[in-house]
């Protein structure tokens, strides 16, 4: 039986195992505090991430603006909310061990106010951003300006 040897991934030596994030609440605080916890990297979904409150019961999302843009900004501050939720739930359950990531899908609408948002408010709890469908060279100069590592999902020999 062959043993893995650790790599540096987001300034850190973890085992090369990769959690994929998962689109909307598949893998979330749980699922990726888990993978970091054993040592790789646990990465959740940034796609409408579940929010809980302070008891730790589910928040289900509903929307009371009255118009298209009022609902798009009740959306952005519960995929906001959500994102550090999950980022908290991730860091808790990793135990110090691993590395926590953050997968966001940049075609989304407000991605980047989403992103800027959940970086803002989980500080420190977050040590890297994936993404997938293209590489957008703002996510870079945020992830540079809150100090966390980028890893583009390169899909394509054109990429």
């Amino acid at each position: 039986m062959k043993t893995l040897n650790p790599i540096i991934i987001s300034g850190k030596e973890t085992l090369p195992l990769i959690e994929g994030g998962k689109g909307i609440a598949i893998s979330n605080g749980e699922s990726s505090g888990a993978w970091a916890a054993a040592g790789g990297v646990g990465t959740f979904s940034g796609v409408n991430p579940d929010s809980y409150d302070a008891d730790g019961n589910f928040i289900p999302q509903h929307y009371y603006g009255r118009t298209r843009r009022e609902r798009h900004e009740e959306l952005i501050a519960y995929a906001i909310r959500g994102g550090i939720t999950q980022a908290q739930v991730a860091h808790e359950r990793a135990g110090g061990n691993g590395r926590i990531h953050m997968n966001v899908l940049w075609e989304m609408a407000a991605a980047e106010r989403i992103l800027n948002g959940v970086l803002e408010g989980a500080k420190g709890l977050i040590h890297g951003v994936t993404c997938g469908a293209g590489m957008p060279y703002r996510l870079a100069e945020l992830c540079a300006e809150f100090r966390v590592f980028y890893y583009p999902i390169v899909s394509s020999g054109r990429a």
